[in-house]
């Protein structure tokens, strides 16, 4: 039987999106490509409800038959999880470790690789996102929590501030970290295994959520604008002045991570570069992001959107999610210099490759 895992992360903006909906659409829609009436499995995670469905549809003697079970595990999120936003988005509050979070969701993809390894057909994030990965809850990674030790009989509660250890995660925090979530003490050797036999090798995931840095963003438009830039084929030594639309935070970013490779006729208002190191930075960066650890850890292609982009919810059709047509220089820019190819569903998602590596120019 195959089986798809489908998480739906919390509308922390409590603004009217609910992600449960886009896993319901998003099951729909796979059932109706099931033309061969395989046998499959729909692992639903909702955040928000703290629930666990499982849906079972198979075909015996050809007729469709449907089973459901429900598990209420983890801890509902509402808006009294979160702090009062100061000037920013609202922040989860330290301290619920019950809600589910995303080491939950490898733990499912695990338990697959264990019990029926290569079943995994898909797994899908809808939430809110960043190139960090699926903000599930909008949590944070301080490095450190508190942990206030019960009290047995009378007496006042010690409370003990400790200091995370450098590849361990932060248990307050339940959102995707890609620097962390794929080594130990989060994933041995063995957990790894498990968690690449997941799946098929056919297999995809999906990152549904936004990638935008609004440093990329503006990099890539100032690329894309420099004269003797083209769509595709620019030569590699051809050397490129970026100004417009930079600001002093870009132009600082595109200073401190391309070094020594500025030409010297860079200034405090123009970059001046040859086009081959700015192809290496932005894989580089693409490169640091969740969607390339993913594809890594799971040994599996990964749809997402890529640095500079984000996406919008569909108005018709299948009502799932796409990123949004305006970026489409910026799509161009990643299939023909980076080679990241669009998704098949033409809903423009980029998708990352295990092993892809950046070769310095």
């Amino acid at each position: 039987m195959q089986q798809v895992v489908l998480v739906a992360g919390v509308d922390y903006e409590f603004a009217g999106v609910d992600f449960r909906v886009f896993t319901t659409n998003r099951r729909r829609f796979l059932e109706r490509r099931n033309t061969a009436r395989e046998d499959l499995r729909f692992v639903t995670m909702d955040v928000r409800t703290g629930e666990t469905e499982i849906r079972d549809v198979t075909f015996p003697g050809g007729r469709r038959t449907e089973a459901v079970s429900v598990t209420r595990s983890h801890d509902p999120v509402t808006r009294a999880s979160y702090a009062a936003p100061a000037g920013g988005h609202p922040r989860f509050r330290p301290g619920q470790w019950r809600v589910l979070g995303v080491d939950d969701v490898y733990a499912t993809v695990r338990q697959i690789g264990a019990a029926a390894p290569g079943t995994l057909a898909e797994l899908s994030f809808f939430s809110h996102g960043w190139m960090g990965g699926p903000i599930l809850v909008n949590s944070f990674d301080d490095r450190s929590w508190s942990f206030t030790f019960p009290v047995v009989g009378s007496g006042t509660p010690v409370t003990v501030d400790l200091v995370v250890p450098s590849t361990a995660r932060d248990p307050d925090d339940r959102d995707a970290r890609p620097r962390l979530d794929f080594v130990a003490p989060q994933m041995d050797a063995a957990g790894l295994g498990l968690f690449r036999a997941a799946f098929a090798p056919d297999a995809v995931a999906w990152l549904w959520g936004c990638a935008f840095p609004r440093v990329l963003h503006r990099a890539l438009t100032a690329i894309e604008r420099a004269p003797g830039f083209r769509d595709s084929g620019t030569d590699p030594e051809t050397v490129l002045t970026l100004t417009s639309p930079l600001e002093a935070d870009d132009r600082a970013w595109l200073v401190s991570n391309l070094g020594a490779a500025l030409d010297p006729s860079s200034t405090a208002t123009r970059i001046v570069v040859r086009f081959k190191h700015l192809t290496h930075l932005m894989c580089r960066a693409n490169g640091a992001g969740y969607a390339q650890a993913l594809a890594d850890a799971g040994n599996v292609h990964v749809h997402a959107a890529p640095l500079g982009t984000y996406a919008e919810y569909d108005t018709g059709g299948d009502r799932l999610m796409n990123v949004h047509a305006g970026f489409a220089a910026h799509l161009r820019f990643y299939r023909n210099y980076l080679g990241l190819a669009s998704d098949a569903e033409k809903r423009r998602y980029s998708v990352y490759a295990p092993g892809r590596t950046c070769p310095p120019p």
